[in-house]
This record gives structure tokens, C-alpha cells and sequence, in this order.
């Protein structure tokens, strides 16, 4: 291919940047943005998008500026110590990263102290207001109060992007990767869903094609992104980058959706340029939310359930049950309060504990249950019939027989299995709980014929057991209910490592452990019987 003579590309480029000018000239005089002529690149931190405080410049009364932005500030604090004292309570303080939005709003707090304790009108306070990303943290926070499944605020995802050479080929030195992040505002739906907020006014996009030479282009080929990270930063590049983290990362086997939020633009911009960005930032895959489909920001203590993680699972009609969850819905522990005894184990005593605040039944598996159908493997049952005949008290042992039709059980009708079941707990059974469980038999060679190949890999690290729990839910398309975290953990691995495609494996909804309180006899100085 022909190369272009210097000079004649650099008369190219001068011309293309004129008409780049102009086109930003009349942009800026369609938004009534004044300039002396020449382009000056605005400032590109978070503070310079976040700032919606008055642009009115001299008649600001400092003092009420500083003293509105310091009760903002207490409100926002306030409702994130809210929420982690909630995650707290239900036991998810670890399920959900908050420090890093928390850190970044107190910083904000001993900067509006500072300036307070001073004199807030002179200049020097009244631009450091002005200089304030609060608004900006407000809106992340009241966005996020209208997500479900909350794992992370302002949480920095990275990956490793290569070079192009001059010649436009790739490098694959090691020398020339480069480790490139994107920070994703609201990690919510429980992890499948990316949010990025951005308070910017049609103003500072318009800056910013300014500075990459995008502004007064007709065709989408002009507005492509580079793939070096070194250029200027702008809304395009953040969510090229958005997109690259999802495209990264996989939660339950899936990529995260990514949904963009801009709380000051409409959904038909004044700027042509700002409306193809937007048209631009959709045809990415990206949902594009604007300011009209913005809702009001509910009180924190209202949404605390929907916000906190585990509350966006979508469960199948046909629930199937594990060895673990089945323990659970027998073991003492999850029907009432049990006396601490000298010989309980440090798990018995946790459990207790957790119970006591947290009642698992309902509170989590009942309200799971609703009147959907239950089935567990006979492989399961079995497992959980030994443990229930070995260290099972009275109790736990009848509710075992209800639960999967034993000892004359059978012949009983559904409403007679709860009123005797009612007579086991202290806790109200729900009328729709489809009881007994459904036993089945598993063919494990018909069921690998119909999974993915990586069920070689997934099946040699199974037992026997948990091989025709998981092998069944995932072959049949069953929501599994285990409360064996470290299996379904290892599941996902071993199929992430070993897919050739986009497979979806198992799908597993996590529970707490609860393990039948036994009797003394048997429990004392006894190893905890594990249903694996």
C-alpha cells in the first residue's frame, strides 16, 4: 500500500483539525459555551463532572453553600452505615465492598470541615465547594438505591490490553502489555449487572470530542475508539472500558450487562455530537438510561432487603435439593431455640448463634419454597437419612420421615405432613410448602450426554453424592439449593478453566448451613458427620 508524502498528510490533518474547530465553535455557540478563541481542555477528574453547585460565580454565600454540602454529606454517610449495619445483622458484611464509595465521601467531609472551621466565602473556600465531587458520590448513592443485589461501590476492575505497533499490528512482548482498569460505579444484580453514573452536562462532552477530534464528524468510522488507553479520557473511552471489564469477568457463568446512567442529560441532546455518542454508546450492547427515566431516590431503611446481595436470584419452578438443605429443614436448630449443652461442637454453637438472629427457615428457605415443586436425588436422601439415623434426636428424625415420605408417611395427604410438621417447630409452617420431597433415581450416563464437555472434568472432582445433585439440577435446568459453598465454588472453577464456549453450568443458590443438634450419646467427642 502506497504511503502519503508527509507534507500532504500534514496539510490533511490541518485542514481536518479546522474543520474540527469550527464544527466545536458552533456546537459550543448551540450550548451557549463562550471561548476566546482557542480550545482549553477542561479538567478530566470525577470532580469537574460532579459538581452541580450553582455556575452563577460571584453572588454565592459561602457559608450556607458549605453548611448544605456538610448535611448532604452526614445523609449519605449515615445511609451507608445504615446499609452496613443491615449487611451486618443478616450476616452478608463481607458479601458487599462499600469502603471504597465510604472513604471517598469522608474525605469529602473533612475537606467542607476544613473549609468551614475557615472562612467558607473568601475564594479560596468558595473553589474548593466548587472543586467538591459530592454531588457526583449523591448521585452514584441514589442510583444504587434503585439497583437490587448490591456487590460493590466504585469498585476498580483490570485486565491487560497490548500495544499496537506503529505499523497498526499487535505486540506480543510482554514488555508492551499493559495493565488497563475501569472503574464500575455500582456492581448490582447480584455481580450481573455493571452502572456507571456520570453527572456530565452536554458542555463537557462536547470538550472532550474536542480533544480526541471527534466533534463535527457525520460518520461513526471518525468517532471509532483507539485502543490506547494514552489519549484523552471521555465518555466513550470509559464505556469502551465499561464494556472490557464485563466482557472479562463472568458471574454464574454469564457476562454483566452494563448500563450507563446519565442523571443531567435527555434522551434527545441539543448537540448532534452528543446524541451520536449516545446512539454510539447503545449500539455498544450498553443500555443507555437519561434523565427523564430517572426516579426519585427512596429512603435507605425502605429498600434495605432489595439492596443487600443474594436478592436477585431467579429460581426455577422445580427446586433441588442437596444433602445439606435438607438437613437443614430437619435440624432442631432451624425450628426453635436450643439450649447450649457442654457437648455441642464450635459449628453447633456458631449455627445457634446465626439462628438467633437470622431464623433460616423463614426467613430464607420458606419464602425460596414458596408452593414451587421439590425433588432431590435419591443418592441425597439416602446420605441424609444415615446421618439422621445416627445423630438425630426424636424430633429430627420424624421431621426427616415427613419431609421425604418415610415410615407410613406416604399415604398421608400434604395438609396432614404440614399439620403434624407444625407440631415439630415453633415457627409458622407456610400452607404452600409442597411436602413431602420427591425422591428420584438418576441415570448419570444419560445425563452427561446431555451437558457440555467440561462435565468430565466437573464429575472427577465429585463424589458420588453431589455428582447426581449437581450433574441432575444442571442437566434437568433446576435451581440447586445447597449449602455447600465450597463444592459450588469448585464447580464454577473446573467449568471456567475447561469451556469452549458459553456454556452455563449448574445452577446453585447458596444457603447457611445448619447441622442436626444430635444427641449426646453420639455428639460427644464425635466428628461432625458432613453430607459430602
Amino acid at each position: 500500500m502506497a504511503s502519503i508524502p508527509h507534507d500532504m498528510q500534514t496539510q490533511a490533518d490541518s485542514q481536518r483539525n479546522g474543520v474540527q474547530r469550527d464544527a466545536l465553535h458552533g456546537a459550543m455557540a448551540d450550548l451557549n459555551i463562550t471561548t476566546n478563541g482557542s480550545v482549553t481542555p477542561m479538567e478530566t477528574t470525577v470532580a469537574s463532572e460532579a459538581t452541580s453547585i450553582t455556575e452563577s460565580g460571584n453572588n454565592i454565600d459561602g457559608h450556607t453553600l458549605a453548611l448544605d454540602m456538610q448535611q448532604r454529606c452526614r445523609l449519605l454517610l449515615d445511609e451507608l452505615e445504615q446499609f452496613q449495619a443491615y449487611l451486618k445483622e443478616q450476616g452478608k458484611e463481607h458479601s458487599a465492598e462499600l469502603r471504597a464509595l465510604k472513604t471517598e465521601v469522608q474525605a469529602e467531609m473533612r475537606v467542607i470541615d476544613k473549609v468551614i472551621s475557615k472562612n467558607p466565602s473568601n475564594p479560596r473556600g468558595i473553589q474548593s465547594l466548587h472543586s467538591s465531587n459530592l454531588s457526583f458520590f449523591v448521585a452514584v448513592w441514589d442510583t444504587a438505591k434503585k439497583c437490587s443485589g448490591i456487590m460493590a461501590l466504585r469498585r476498580y476492575f483490570y485486565w491487560h490490553g497490548r500495544k499496537p505497533h506503529t505499523n497498526n499490528t499487535v505486540s506480543t512482548s510482554a514488555l508492551d502489555r499493559k495493565k488497563r482498569s475501569a472503574v464500575v460505579d455500582i456492581v448490582c444484580e447480584d455481580g450481573l449487572e455493571f452502572v456507571k453514573v456520570s453527572t456530565l452536562l452536554e458542555k463537557r462532552i462536547i470538550w472532550d470530542l474536542a480533544k480526541a477530534g471527534w466533534v463535527g464528524s457525520d460518520s461513526s468510522e471518525d468517532m471509532e475508539q483507539s485502543d490506547d488507553d494514552d489519549g484523552p479520557e471521555g465518555i466513550l473511552k470509559q464505556a469502551e472500558g465499561l464494556l472490557r471489564a464485563s466482557r472479562e469477568t463472568r458471574v454464574r457463568y454469564r457476562h454483566p450487562t452494563v448500563r450507563l446512567v446519565f442523571t443531567r442529560i435527555s434522551r434527545t441532546p441539543q448537540s448532534k455530537e452528543v446524541a451520536q455518542i449516545l446512539q454510539k454508546i447503545r449500539n455498544m450492547g450498553i443500555t443507555v438510561q437519561t434523565s427523564e427515566n430517572i426516579l426519585d431516590s427512596p429512603p435507605v431503611a425502605d429498600v434495605l432487603d432489595r439492596l443487600a446481595p443474594g436478592s436477585c436470584y431467579t429460581l426455577t419452578d422445580v427446586l433441588n435439593l442437596d444433602c445439606t438443605v435438607l438437613l437443614a429443614f430437619v435440624s432442631d436448630l432451624s425450628h426453635g431455640r436450643v439450649e447450649p449443652q457442654d457437648w455441642h461442637n464450635g459449628m453447633i454453637s456458631t449455627q445457634r448463634a446465626t439462628e438467633a438472629k437470622n431464623p433460616l427457615l423463614p426467613s430464607k428457605l420458606w419464602p425460596v419454597c414458596e408452593s414451587r415443586k421439590l425433588v432431590c436425588t435419591k443418592e441425597a436422601a439416602t446420605r441424609m437419612q444415615e446421618i439422621a439415623g445416627i445423630i438425630g434426636t426424636p424430633a429430627e428424625k420424624r421431621r426427616t420421615a415427613l419431609l421425604l415420605g418415610l415410615d407410613g408417611t406416604s399415604e398421608m395427604d400434604n395438609k396432614q405432613v404440614l399439620e403434624e410438621f407444625r407440631t415439630l417447630t415453633e415457627y409458622k409452617v407456610p400452607a404452600d410448602w409442597r411436602l413431602p420431597v420427591e425422591v428420584v433415581d438418576v441415570d448419570l450416563a444419560a445425563l452427561k450426554s446431555t451437558l457440555p464437555p467440561s462435565v468430565e472434568k466437573v464429575s472427577e472432582a465429585l463424589s458420588d453424592m453431589n455428582r447426581s445433585v449437581f450433574l441432575y439440577g444442571w442437566a434437568n435446568g433446576f435451581t440447586t439449593l445447597s449449602s455447600n459453598r465450597a463444592v459450588a465454588k469448585e464447580i464454577e472453577s473446573i467449568i471456567e478453566e475447561n469451556r469452549t464456549s458459553d456454556e452455563v453450568g449448574p445452577d446453585i443458590w447458596p444457603c447457611s448451613l445448619r447441622s442436626l443438634v444430635g444427641k449426646e450419646k453420639e455428639r460427644r467427642g464425635a466428628q461432625e458427620m458432613l453430607p459430602v
